[in-house]
């Protein structure tokens, strides 16, 4: 029990749109307009249930003490010798999740294979949905080739991210607030075209909502639910489970989107992916009260209207040691043509982060991993029983192809991820940074119970080939300090470490088997989010803070001359008029564009843009949105000689000649 607990509130404490989306929804439903004492208080109480949640993870850290749990090998991969099972009916699958919650774990290998089922149908009460129309063609919401314009920020090029706003250099569109906003953009003639409610009967829209664009074509994703039939001794009951639902529009006439299809996948919104045409729907599913004749209750499954799809055991990768009864699910979707979706698997064990190129999809799954030992005296005679535990992270790397999805390999790694920028792919090598925390208490046994309780944090980086078999690795950094933040750069890899001051660590990966710290920079502060500038320039932003207490001191700019890998400089500085940014929380709120000498991002209730000339970080606007509760639904973007700031409450357009605002849309 205590293990599930962990795993879930560890993927609260990750989320990435957690309990100030909640609040702020709730707001923005009952349209409250916050006065500074109440957003005092609101973001108070945020922080206080942060605390709460920490503190869960933390007590089911300290608590669980079982003694069937056994330390995971450091090097253990998914194909490590042990017990294997093989899955031939969701009776199996049944079994293995009802002994998992009983507490039972045979600690082996449980690999999927056996004759495929046939795709059982499940009727479900979800609304009707409209037949899907013919392939949409290029239409009035085609890009514009003749100018140019900003996309998504995104980890790996060429690789779309979903987001609240999509732009093809003629329309912007924008997702907020269960509404769907499509602007033509035309410098100070830029207008409002349509506003699309996404509410609907049978869904609830939910504060993950985000969007793709393609040609004519627009997905927009958001948590939902889906309404099944549980026939039992009494007749019989509905049961909701979670569903995330991509919905997709024709928007070939802005001014009036028309729905196409809506397709459901279980499982909570994680993130999503665009390659080509194809989007790869990320989502995590628990699985809490199983019915056994019902397997939609344990099964993942997909959506059309109102007919629910099951997966079959071979499309089921079961493996590693699961410590939580949970599915990572990857539906893939035709965003161009699709009326369904081309294929769905699913991992057993809940993903919070995932790395995505053209080719793979890297999964990461936290696992917690303890020892109990017997009752023993220790040097000084007093009887003890001894809990060493640590934290690991199972990996799963899937193949992506034209919408077909592959299990590849299986691994795992000690330490947990900080995001997906802890993760990359570079010359058919995986590199993944990691903080491992090791703890260990002892109860003293002699009379009454006694505790003690230690713990310390280290940080690693591992390299890994294709089959995930760890080849190299750099361990014992940063000791009781936590990764901050991550980028990868070819042979370079940095990554930022932080108790009171900030390492700035460079590694030398041209050698996978023997990676090596080339610098470690050390200044107060440190950086949330990191980013390659240009060539021997990587731009950091994330908060100054006293080198003596580590307290933070508000939102910091830096800039670090990386010409010479061994010897790192932070050459320029800048301290932000803001207290927090979310840019370290979502990488997708910055836009930073080299050749336009644009660094421009959300903070506190303001959007800023900077430029960085000689050295020196220069403000060249700074846009007030106070109207919007909170700076998370801030985005900027440009459009040839223009830039659009857009929020909840409207849009700013600033001239890219001298910053001037030429305009203003109101939204809503």
């Amino acid at each position: 029990m205590f293990k599930e607990q962990y795993i879930r509130d560890n993927d609260k404490l990750h989320a990435k749109e957690t309990l100030l989306m909640e609040i702020k929804e709730k707001n923005t439903r009952e349209k409250i307009a916050l006065t500074p004492k109440q957003k005092f208080v609101r973001y108070g109480a945020v922080f206080a249930a942060f605390l709460l949640v920490a503190a869960g993870v933390f007590g089911a850290l300290y608590a669980y003490r079982g003694t069937n749990a056994a330390a995971t090998p450091e090097n253990a991969t998914l194909s490590a010798s042990g017990a294997v099972t093989e899955i031939t009916s969701y009776d199996d699958v049944y079994a293995m999740i009802e002994a998992m919650q009983s507490g039972y774990s045979n600690g082996g290998i449980v690999a999927i294979g056996g004759a495929a089922m046939d795709g059982a149908m499940v009727k479900t009460e979800s609304a009707t949905v409209e037949a899907p129309a013919a392939v949409a063609q290029e239409g009035a919401a085609a890009m514009d080739s003749n100018v140019d314009y900003s996309g998504t920020n995104v980890q790996v090029k060429g690789v779309d991210e979903a987001d609240i706003v999509k732009t093809d250099g003629n329309y912007i569109y924008y997702l907020a607030a269960s509404q769907l906003n499509i602007l033509k953009a035309d410098g100070a003639n830029t207008s409002l075209v349509s506003s699309t409610s996404l509410s609907a009967d049978d869904s609830w829209w939910g504060y993950n909502s985000e969007l793709f664009i393609l040609g004519s074509r627009l997905m927009v994703i958001t948590q939902s639910y889906n309404t099944v039939w549980i026939n039992d001794v009494n007749g019989g009951y509905e049961n909701n489970t979670d569903q995330t639902t991509a919905v997709i529009y024709d928007i070939s006439n802005p001014a009036k989107p028309v729905q196409v299809v809506s397709l459901g996948q279980s499982g909570s919104y994680v993130s999503a992916r665009m390659v080509g045409d194809y989007v790869y729907l990320v989502t995590s599913q628990y699985v809490y009260n199983l019915v056994k004749e019902t397997p939609v209750t344990y099964i993942p499954a997909t959506t059309v209207g109102a007919e629910t799809k099951l997966l079959q055991p071979t499309d089921l990768y079961i493996g590693g040691n699961p410590q939580s009864a949970a599915y990572t699910v990857v539906g893939a979707i035709n965003l161009k043509s699709g009326a369904n979706f081309s294929s769905a698997k699913a991992v057993f064990g809940g993903t919070s982060q995932l790395y995505a190129n053209a080719d793979h999809l890297l999964l990461a799954i936290a696992q917690y991993n303890e020892e109990t030992l017997p009752i023993t005296p220790d040097k000084n005679g007093k009887n003890v029983q001894i809990t060493n535990g640590s934290n690991s992270t199972d990996l799963v790397l899937l193949g992506i192809s034209e919408g077909q999805i592959t299990k590849l390999a299986g691994g795992n790694v000690p330490g947990s991820l900080l995001n997906q920028f802890s993760m990359d792919e570079y010359k058919n090598v995986f590199r993944v940074v990691t903080t491992r925390n090791s703890w260990q208490q002892r109860i003293y046994t002699d009379g009454v119970d006694t505790y003690e309780y230690d713990s310390t944090n280290t940080n690693a980086l591992y390299t890994l080939d294709q089959n995930l078999s760890i080849l190299g690795k750099i361990e014992n950094l940063a000791k009781d300090e936590t990764v901050q933040s991550v980028r990868f750069d070819g042979d370079v890899g940095y990554f930022v470490t932080f108790r009171q001051v900030d390492p700035l660590f460079a590694v030398d990966l041209s050698n996978p088997a023997y990676p090596r710290v080339l610098n470690a920079l050390k200044i107060p502060g440190f950086s949330e989010y990191l980013h390659v500038f240009r060539d021997n320039l990587l731009l950091g932003i994330g908060y100054s803070a006293d080198d003596q207490t580590g307290a933070t001191q508000g939102v910091k700019l830096s800039m670090f001359d990386t010409a010479n890998k061994s010897n790192v400089k932070e050459i320029a500085t800048e301290k932000v008029d803001a207290s927090w940014t979310i840019v370290g929380s979502n990488h997708k709120a910055i836009l930073v564009d080299a050749e336009k000498n644009l660094i421009a991002f959300p903070a506190d209730s303001n959007y800023y843009i900077y430029r960085y000339t000689n050295q020196t970080f220069e403000l060249a606007a700074k846009v007030n949105m106070t109207a919007d509760l909170s700076s998370w639904n801030l985005r900027g973007l440009f459009i040839g000689n223009y830039f659009y700031v857009i929020g909840e409450s409207g849009l700013t357009v600033i001239s890219l000649t001298d910053f001037s605002v030429v305009t203003t849309v109101k939204l809503g």
